[in-house]
């Protein structure tokens, strides 16, 4: 099942570096939702998908391909695929003229017996956030109840965020399976292993602070025993007398696998919205 997902990935890949989209379109499920460093919110939907790849038809066009240590992690009839990916434009003697680093996360389901995607997360690798960007939010009158699934995830997922932004990230190392992989705005590759996020975290211990944090529009995509959460998010900073001053506005997918009945971390993929390449 590896092979014939990556086979998948790879042939959708093929045709979009030739300015030819819609072999995306082709292995996505209906209910896709889709982030790119473009977009200042999830693409939600096969017709918003669609309308996305025909703006951009035609115009993508590059020569080198490389699938970086890419990885398949099957549960039941859901799979997980990560992979740093490199796309190079070519001069006519096959000279490097420029190279864009990418970190990827796709999760597939196999419905009606044809794997789909149901989630795609694309950011540069390395990348910074932009000087400003006004986005688009919906507004609730009332707190936000979460059923279900989503709730349950949710639940884990804010008291884990509740401690990382008061200087704690052990939240999120006590949610994560030991075979969780992780891509950030830090991040040369991909970080592989609970003791790896663990370093990684070591080095934030005692220094994130935000206040007030902000989830925005959570959406989740269950299959069997893994689920995969997308969610917005702001950071925000406050000043000593109370008013804000500095917020950070973020997409995040979550992979969880449920295991004798505990949903874990598996997968993590930070990014900035409108995050600029490095």
């Amino acid at each position: 099942m590896e092979e014939a997902i990556l086979s998948l990935e790879k042939g959708a890949m093929e045709r979009w570096r030739q300015g030819d989209p819609w072999g995306w379109a082709e292995i996505s499920a209906e209910d896709v939702i889709y982030v790119d460093p473009g977009r200042t919110k999830p693409i939600v939907g096969m017709e918003e998908y669609r309308a996305f790849l025909q703006e951009i038809a035609g115009k993508v066009h590059y020569q080198g391909s490389e699938f970086i240590n890419p990885r398949v992690v099957i549960i039941g009839e859901a799979a997980l695929l990560t992979y740093n990916y490199r796309s190079s434009v070519l001069d006519e003697a096959g000279a490097v003229l420029r190279q864009t680093p990418w970190n990827t996360t796709e999760v597939y389901f196999r419905r009606d017996g044809q794997w789909k995607i149901v989630h795609s997360h694309w950011s540069y690798v390395q990348h910074s956030a932009p000087a400003s960007v006004e986005i688009p939010l919906p507004v609730h009158t009332s707190p936000q109840e979460y059923e279900g699934v989503l709730g349950e995830v949710m639940e884990l997922e804010s008291a884990a965020m509740e401690r990382y932004d008061h200087g704690d990230p052990w939240g999120f190392t006590d949610l994560s399976a030991e075979d969780v992989t992780y891509f950030d705005t830090t991040t040369v590759v991909r970080v592989n292993g609970l003791e790896a996020l663990k370093a990684l975290y070591k080095e934030r211990e005692g220094k994130i602070f935000c206040p007030v944090i902000d989830f925005i529009d959570p959406q989740i995509r269950v299959f069997g025993d893994m689920a995969v959460l997308v969610y917005r998010f702001l950071s925000t900073r406050l000043n000593p007398d109370g008013t804000v001053s500095h917020r950070t506005p973020w997409n995040c997918s979550e992979v969880f696998r449920r295991t004798g009945g505990n949903w874990r971390i598996i997968h993590t993929h930070w990014s900035y919205i409108l995050g600029e390449k490095a």
